[in-house]
């Protein structure tokens, strides 16, 4: 096929450098660097939207409740990655319940979660062993809706899967502490552009408890969710969140994310 000795031996050269240049980029990349470009993924000051739940039963039936959702992004100034507090809309007779999380950037600090009932007139503190009940009724808990840290987990890169059409980096991450509600969590995360599509969840038998898979809409220059389908695997329930009327930098102060304006019920 090669007629020429030289030509075919610095082909074979030139191949298996760059068989060993692929191989050395692959392993220079860690499951850490590529969640760290997730988290560094633009989202604006801050966020106003509405969030609506659709929960679905495993016999099909629906139950919808809406909420106002406003977030804030510190990026880690003042302790804070970001603070987020929630308002129900509907149903009427759920509505004026409020949920506040405030996601701590510090090491070794549990995420400050708040929620208010209107019927009690009472702001209650969400203790550690019931952040892992469900928000709302919904496939999430308390906890997946606040900012886990990362250096509350191990993060190994699997390897580069098929996905969308496109290409995912697969990062399987695993808690350093025993007490978390699961086991590991793989992130599906588009390889051009760190946006996560989807996520499975594994319960403390490491089975399979729920897959989370995300779409995602643009606003400006910046990629936010436009809704995230959760299901859970071993009951067959399952809860939509579609994200709509969403506006970004709305200059929003830190007075807005207190239990003052919890127990108002309602955003500004």
């Amino acid at each position: 096929m090669f007629r020429n000795k030289s030509f075919f031996i610095r082909f074979l050269l030139l191949f298996a450098v760059s068989i060993l240049l692929s191989s050395t980029v692959q392993a220079a990349l860690t499951g850490l660097d590529i969640m760290k470009k997730v988290e560094e993924l633009p989202a604006g000051d801050d966020q106003k939207s509405t969030v609506t739940l659709t929960l679905v039963s495993a016999q099909g039936q629906e139950k919808k409740i809406i909420t106002q959702r406003y977030w804030k992004n510190y990026r880690g100034k003042a302790g804070f990655y970001s603070k987020t507090i929630f308002f129900t809309t509907h149903p009427p007779d759920s509505k004026g319940t409020g949920f506040l999380i405030w996601d701590y950037a510090e090491e070794g600090k549990i995420d400050g979660l708040w929620l208010y009932l209107p019927a009690l007139r009472k702001v209650s503190v969400i203790s550690t062993r019931s952040q892992d009940d469900a928000f709302m009724g919904s496939d999430l808990t308390f906890a997946d809706m606040g900012q886990r840290r990362l250096d509350e987990d191990t993060h190994e890169f699997i390897g580069e899967k098929p996905c969308e059409g496109q290409t995912c980096y697969v990062v399987e991450s695993k808690p350093k502490v025993q007490g978390s509600a699961y086991s590991k969590r793989i992130f599906w995360i588009l390889k051009d552009d760190w946006k996560t599509v989807k996520i499975e969840y594994f319960d403390q038998k490491k089975e399979p408890l729920k897959v989370q898979n995300i779409t995602w809409q643009k606003s400006g220059n910046l990629w936010v969710w436009k809704a995230a389908t959760v299901k859970n695997l071993q009951t067959g329930h399952s809860t939509i969140f579609a994200i709509s009327d969403l506006k970004v930098n709305n200059g929003f102060g830190d007075d807005l994310f207190t239990e003052r304006l919890l127990k108002r019920g309602e955003g500004p």
